[in-house]
């Protein structure tokens, strides 16, 4: 969210003047110690809140006051006064009243009186509309001493927007009635003694009571308040604003004036909370503004939210020989990391675009080594999951899907591909490995097509001829040929066809006649007709020319077409779609059988 497109500053501790044109959803300010960077938080704070310091109180105007202004004005006999305005990209359910954009600008006088000046020529129904609009925006300043009583606050007010709910309200009655009946004795006495009814009441303020809450962190339940680390605490601050944000009933935009979120922060920790920031910067309701010293949020991006994130520098402004403030505007934009370098070289900081630098080139270095470690975890955790190893692409998609009609989730089983069928053990390996090795805890199936190849590959591995029940080479790992259906054992027997002979892949598992009708209209009518006098090259060398004759005069379309030649090669992929819509029974029955031998 970009409401604020525009902040001026005159006149306020080390910031005679200061513009920032455009801020972004995130806005990092870098400078200095002691060159005006909290000082453009207190600005906001002053301006939204009526206080430079949370809590302080009205405008100090001998502490707030610019020095260099002060002594200028007294050479002059000038006005001394404090002036912060501040433009505003309007929402659209206020434009109709007050346009795309608004100014106000606020200004404090040395006694501390404020007076505001909104654009002019506003009716009275529009200055309504602008109050109404202040009123729907929160800016909440965190100091970079972030003690209990940042805590407190944000906790009181944690309370304040909980005790809106009516659940809320009895839940208390019922804590403070608990208490009344422990302390029965102590409100009898005190009734006797005054003659009047005395008893144990809630505090008129429950925000008070609230202050003292905490948080149990961890496993061990430690307080986090009193025994956990700075850095611990600071974490949590942004997730309690956002918290309390979500809920405040009356508040519709937030502007956080958030200082050095880094603080007592290790190097990762300040990594992924400046990460946190630009996804809270992200959001529609929200504009971020942290100072920082921290080169994680100089690089401060995150890829979920997209948040436009501006990078600011302060310069200290000082009066020169020519009696002129120098720089005029304290404020300057560092986007480019050249910028950066330019700036920060006048403030004698070249430390920090060296820094910057090198942990962007080491942030990308370690986000690389974190992608492939987290690939390996992956592929380590897919390897303890018992695994069915199919010959191609389309087998797998079968199964994917057949896995999951009987139950089984995805995590469970994995289906891998060999890409074709190993004959021998030496080339078995290296495709093992390729399709992502074994796991002596996973049991592990190699499910091959009923051909020769697969034949051969089954006898190799398991050193007999294929059963038609699963074979065990050893423990946890099986070998398994495609089981002949039973439309494909009667064309076997009808036409001679012995099983050393047979072709039978995934494509025969459907019912025969509705998968020759479909691989026809897949192939199309020409195709098919063409295909009359070719058989697959299995029973092409096999078979007798009495015993191939009937096979190669087999209507296009018909049982006997179909099992004599299978999908072509170039159709599989449009057959495999296709017959999605087959029943699937005789697959499913294969899936369920390989997976009661994967999960035994």
């Amino acid at each position: 969210m970009q409401l604020i497109r525009r902040i001026e500053i005159s006149y306020l501790r080390s910031l005679y003047t200061a513009v920032l044109d455009h801020p972004g959803d995130m806005n990092v300010v870098f400078g200095r110690n002691d060159s005006g960077k909290s000082n453009l938080l207190r600005a906001l704070n002053l301006f939204f809140n009526g206080e430079t310091e949370p809590g302080r109180g009205d405008v100090e105007f001998d502490l707030d006051f610019s020095d260099i202004r002060r002594k200028a004005a007294k050479a002059a006999k000038g006005r001394q006064f404090i002036a912060i305005r501040v433009d505003f990209n309007v929402p659209l359910n206020f434009r109709r009243s007050l346009g795309k954009t608004i100014s106000l600008k606020r200004q404090w006088n040395i006694d501390g009186d404020m007076t505001e000046t909104p654009p002019r020529g506003m009716t009275t129904g529009s200055k309504i509309q602008l109050t109404r609009f202040l009123n729907q925006i929160d800016f909440t300043y965190v100091p970079a001493i972030k003690d209990l009583n940042v805590f407190g606050d944000l906790i009181e007010r944690m309370y304040a927007t909980t005790a809106e709910s009516s659940g809320f309200e009895e839940a208390t009655n019922t804590f403070v009635d608990a208490i009344r009946k422990q302390t029965s004795g102590l409100s009898t006495s005190l009734s006797e003694l005054f003659s009047s009814k005395t008893r144990l009441a809630a505090p008129t303020d429950m925000g008070l009571l609230f202050r003292s809450l905490d948080f149990s962190h961890g496993e061990d339940g430690h307080s986090l308040l009193r025994q956990k680390g700075d850095g611990v605490k600071a974490r949590h601050l942004p997730e309690l604003l956002r918290y309390i944000n979500e809920n405040e009933a009356n508040k519709k935009f937030f502007v956080w004036g958030f200082e050095e979120p880094e603080n007592s922060l290790d190097l990762g920790a300040a990594d992924a909370e400046a990460e946190r920031f630009a996804i809270i910067a992200g959001r529609t309701d929200t504009q971020v503004f942290v100072t920082s010293h921290s080169p994680a949020f100089y690089l401060a991006r995150c890829e979920k939210s997209k948040a436009a994130i501006r990078r600011i520098f302060i310069s200290k402004q000082q009066v020169g020989a020519d009696d002129i403030v120098h720089p005029k505007n304290a404020i300057s934009l560092i986007d480019s990391l050249d910028d950066a370098e330019s700036r920060m070289k006048e403030a004698s900081l070249l430390q920090l675009p060296y820094l910057i630098r090198h942990w962007d080139e080491l942030k990308k270095d370690r986000d690389a080594l974190e992608e492939q470690s987290n690939k390996l975890k992956h592929q380590l955790e897919a390897l303890k999951v018992p695994t069915l190893f199919v010959e191609g692409r389309f087998d797998k998609e079968l199964f994917d899907e057949a896995f999951a009609r009987a139950g089984v989730a995805k995590s469970a089983v994995n289906v891998r591909i060999l890409e074709g069928t190993p004959s021998t053990m030496p080339e078995l390996l290296p495709r093992l490995r390729r399709a992502g090795a074994l796991h002596p805890d996973a049991k592990v199936l190699f499910l091959f097509d009923n051909d020769s190849a697969g034949r051969r590959a089954h006898r190799n591995l398991c050193g007999k001829i294929p059963p038609t029940t699963i074979c065990e080479v050893s423990d946890g790992i099986g070998v398994w040929v495609l089981p002949q259906s039973a439309e494909s054992i009667a064309f076997c027997k009808s036409h001679a066809i012995r099983p050393e002979q047979l072709f039978f892949t995934s494509e025969f598992l459907y019912p025969a006649q509705a998968a020759a009708e479909l691989c026809v209209k897949v192939m199309g009518a020409k195709e098919a007709a063409a295909s009359r006098n070719t058989i697959h090259e299995t029973y092409h060398g096999a078979l007798t020319q009495a015993g191939a004759a009937p096979l190669r005069g087999a209507e296009p379309g018909s049982v006997d077409w179909f099992f004599a030649r299978g999908v072509p090669a170039s159709h599989k992929e449009k057959f495999a779609t296709a017959a999605k819509n087959l029943p699937q029974d005789q697959v499913d029955a294969v899936a369920v059988a390989a997976w009661a031998y994967l999960s035994s």
